[in-house]
């Protein structure tokens, strides 16, 4: 049991930064994949937990201003906003302001859309999907 709480607490410490990230930190000075405008398949299997559904994942790049129609899913999404602003329209509910740090869930069948902020927006979307049925659907403006 020591040796493993001790080898715990080596992994654990040489994991740890010394310091701030600044800009000459290895963080601050790698390179950031930069995928496309647009919603960019990331990867998209069976979920074994959820027999007759299967997961996508995807990289959303929407532009200053970019309009992303609105739309439906046969199952939940899941939002997480790496980078930029912009607003997420549902309908029935209250505007949710998006800013990077926020995650939202998205209900299935619930027809939503939105709009990215000046900077523009990025964020990583995963789709809960019902086997057989579109990833969306356009809903009538």
């Amino acid at each position: 049991m020591r040796l493993t709480t001790a080898l715990a607490c080596v992994l654990l410490c040489g994991c740890a930064t010394t310091g701030p990230v600044g800009a000459n930190s290895p963080a601050a000075t790698s390179p950031v994949y930069q995928p496309p405008v647009g919603s960019n398949l990331v990867l998209e299997g069976h979920i074994d937990a959820a027999p007759g559904h299967h997961l996508v994942m995807g990289d959303l790049v929407a532009t200053p201003g970019m309009v992303i129609p609105r739309h439906t899913h046969s199952g939940e999404e899941f939002l997480y906003v790496i980078g930029g602003t912009g607003t997420l329209s549902m309908e029935g509910e209250a505007d949710v302001q998006l800013a990077a740090g926020k995650g939202v869930r998205i209900p299935a069948g619930a027809v939503h859309g939105g709009v990215a902020g000046e900077d523009g927006l990025r964020a990583v979307s995963t789709w809960i999907v019902v086997n057989g049925q579109p990833l969306r659907t356009a809903a009538p403006e």
